[in-house]
């Protein structure tokens, strides 16, 4: 019995060995990435169903052979059984390495064109987990698989910067869609009973559990001329973590001292616009959770879908599809809930998105008859949202209004630079750019940073670490109302950006725009000028309103 016992601890020391070798070589997700092979010699050892996305068993000549294995199978059962069978077959094994599913599938020819829900698509379960996974560990917001007539590629889109993930053939991709949508999908969530890549637009929403926590994945496939896209926003449900603070999303003190007066005044709009993946719905849910009257109200959402647990908010969810105008079944549904949360003594109420003429007339009701509401929309900037109202049909009298806008908020994310290896913009940036920042913009070159094209095992060699808002917050006074009746919103933007009493290297917000407030964090070493001007709009052609700093 003892020498049992020293040879299972002898047995364990080796694999525990080699799987700490395995990982310091990293994983292996392209073909690319592995030296020439003359042939797959994983079925040989009678290898089978889910197993060939687990292990591959590569001949590359002169007797030799490589292991492929996932991390979840690495030095357990299946991996140390296929090592002896290719040992006891004659071969030596080189070495072995780490891989993902889906390239370990790709190699041993696991998935076919055969589409049936009920045997082959079953063996992309371990793949579709592993590129979720993946995409959860690597801080991934959106994970896109894009599929054209002859290839097909996932990203992930880290810090607000989309990334190259990996390859597929046309095949693998169809059936991960397939798959998330019939399978994974929550059935009450799905917006028809059958997936087909045929259809303009399909979504649903999908649980998922990866470390212990929970998350919600909101898949939504979109038709295009030559293929078609599956977008998943991963979203986080398990909340141990405190709310973001506004300073924490990055928002600056003035701009926090204006955003907590709108949150506590207790009538009157708060929208928040900008484009997708800018991060509205997170500052909805900090703006919710702040209101220091929040315990003596009743506070309602609806949403399509929720995306976010908020603190002692009802929260409702309405899914409408991407199309939808007023006119079709679930936006009546959606208008409906309204009207009934309308009757039933609510405080506050909160719309995940006002993008309808049914929808934006409630909202506009809300606020006539006496209520708090929050919403948010997509305009290019905060004053170009009476104009995005008024197309929805709320008319400009009404936005006029001393009581309707408590604040007219714009907002972006922009990526953190690593600090660990971000590098001096002067080695980096074009003599003209140079020139635009300290003589246009008035900023101190030796401030300011770049990012590494190779970044560090602090980014995981992204140069980046985190996003952060730029923003502009507009708490319209008696002359913006003013002008926001007249439809006169350039003339209202130029009134509010005068009231600019500070340089662009300072911290006052006050009648800086959100590129303004990106310019800030640029003197600070905080973003790339370059990831500012892909954001936004080049240096060279930003218009600059004239103000006497203090």
């Amino acid at each position: 019995m003892l020498s049992q016992g020293k040879e299972l601890e002898a047995s364990s020391s080796t694999a525990a060995a080699l799987l700490g070798k395995m990982r310091r070589l990293g994983r292996v997700s392209r073909k690319q990435e592995l030296s020439a092979w003359r042939s797959v010699i994983t079925r040989n050892f009678g290898i089978q169903g889910n197993d060939l996305s687990a292990i591959a068993a590569l001949d590359i000549g002169g007797r030799e052979s490589i292991i492929l294995v996932s991390e979840s199978s690495a030095c357990k059962a299946l991996h140390l059984s296929v090592r002896d069978k290719v040992i006891a077959s004659g071969f030596k094994i080189k070495e072995d390495k780490l891989a993902e599913t889906a390239l370990i599938a790709e190699i041993n020819e696991a998935i076919t064109s055969n589409i049936s829900l009920k045997s082959e698509s079953s063996d992309v379960r371990p793949i579709i987990e592993e590129l979720i996974n993946i995409s959860i560990t690597k801080k991934t917001s959106d994970l896109h698989i894009c599929c054209r007539e002859s290839s097909a590629m996932s990203l992930q889109r880290i810090h607000s910067r989309l990334y190259q993930h990996r390859s597929f053939n046309v095949e693998t991709a169809t059936q991960l869609a397939t798959y998330m949508f019939t399978h994974m999908a929550d059935s009450r969530s799905r917006s028809t009973s059958n997936f087909s890549v045929q259809k303009k637009s399909m979504s649903c929403m999908v649980p998922h559990n990866y470390s212990g926590n929970q998350y919600r994945l909101r898949y939504k496939f979109l038709r295009v001329a030559d293929g078609w896209d599956v977008i998943v926003r991963i979203l986080p449900m398990d909340q141990g973590d405190k709310t973001k603070t506004f300073i924490e999303l990055g928002y600056e003190p003035s701009q926090v001292e204006l955003l907590e007066m709108s949150v506590t005044r207790s009538i009157g709009l708060i929208i928040i616009t900008g484009p997708t993946g800018s991060g509205k719905s997170t500052t909805l849910k900090t703006m919710m959770e702040f209101d220091p009257k929040r315990k003596f109200k009743k506070r309602y959402s609806v949403e399509d879908p929720v995306e976010y647990k908020i603190y002692g908010v009802s929260q409702v969810s309405v899914q409408r599809e991407e199309h939808a105008d007023g006119s079709d079944d679930e936006s009546k549904d959606f208008q409906g809930t309204l009207l009934d949360i309308l009757r039933s003594d609510p405080d506050d109420v909160m719309v995940g998105e006002t993008r309808d003429k049914s929808v934006a007339d409630i909202v506009a009701d809300f606020v006539l008859t006496g209520h708090k509401i929050y919403t948010t929309t997509h305009t290019a900037s905060s004053m170009t949202t009476p104009k995005r109202l008024q197309r929805l049909g709320i008319d400009r009298d009404i936005q006029g209004d001393r009581q309707f806008y408590s604040a007219l908020i714009f907002q972006r994310l922009l990526p953190v630079l690593c600090p660990e290896c971000k590098v001096p913009a002067e080695s980096v940036l074009s003599d003209k750019n140079k020139s635009l920042l300290q003589n246009k913009f008035g900023l101190n070159l030796n401030n300011i940073y770049c990012c590494s094209t190779d970044g560090c095992e602090h980014c995981n060699n992204l140069g980046i670490v985190d996003s952060t808002v730029v923003a502009e917050v507009i708490v319209p006074d008696s002359v913006i109302r003013k002008h926001i009746a007249a439809g006169e919103d350039d003339l209202a933007e130029l009134y509010w950006r005068q009231g600019r009493k500070t340089p662009f290297d300072d911290p006052d917000m006050r009648g800086k725009t959100a590129f303004e407030h990106g310019l800030y964090k640029v003197s600070q070493g905080i973003i790339d000028p370059l990831d500012l001007e892909l954001e936004f709009e080049p240096l060279e052609l930003y218009e600059i309103v004239s103000v006497e700093v203090e």
